[in-house]
């Protein structure tokens, strides 16, 4: 049988209505929900808290390393040298890279399971029975992935609007990108100055 093909039982699981559980129930459910979201949520912000340390100590350090340059230096020939604070700049954004595919690649996905459960869970049992059109983390989603979020209140209805549709992943991925390409621009900069071409010269 084709894997890509419900099965009859599966068919009538899906068009039946939701059962209905017991308002605690719900409660304790949702309640866990927000908690992995936050969870979650907390090492992708602990990922890029990291990431910028790294950067933040890697220009420290170099900036405390030029003040004393002849001391290090790597020889690469008689008259060619490699300023160590070229290394230490360049292994950061190596490391950035590093804890970007941490970041976007496990925590952000597991996040991402646990914000489209939270969804399901509140467009199918919570947002109903509340007379809203959208549950928490339905209204957190709104704002996160439209950079022209609004609510335009009907009565006592709030109905959201926005229509320009940018992905969280997306501007995660700039922000670490920024970095990596910052520390690029210096690692070269450092290279050009202190180290290399104009060694020889």
């Amino acid at each position: 049988m084709d894997q890509s093909t419900p099965s009859p039982q599966n068919a009538n699981a899906e068009s039946e209505p939701p059962t209905a559980l017991p308002p605690e129930q719900l409660i304790a459910i949702w309640d866990r929900t927000i908690q992995t979201q936050m969870h979650f949520n907390e090492m992708s912000a602990k990922s890029r808290q990291l990431g910028l340390t790294f950067a933040s100590a890697a220009l420290g350090l170099a900036i405390v390393l030029l003040a004393r340059e002849n001391d290090f230096v790597i020889p690469l020939g008689e008259t060619i040298v490699l300023h160590i604070a070229v290394l230490i700049t360049a292994g950061t954004a190596f490391a950035i890279y590093g804890v970007k595919r941490l970041d976007l690649n496990v925590y952000h996905r597991m996040l991402r399971g646990a914000v489209t459960f939270g969804e399901d869970l509140e467009r199918t049992h919570l947002a109903p029975p509340l007379r809203q059109q959208k549950g928490l983390t339905q209204a957190v989603s709104h704002y996160s992935r439209l950079d022209d979020a609004g609510v335009v209140k009907s009565g006592p209805i709030y109905h959201y609007t926005g229509t320009k549709a940018t992905k969280a992943e997306s501007k995660i991925a700039a922000f670490y990108w920024f970095l990596i390409f910052s520390l690029s621009l210096v690692t070269l900069a450092l290279f050009f100055s202190t180290s290399g071409v104009l060694a020889v010269l």
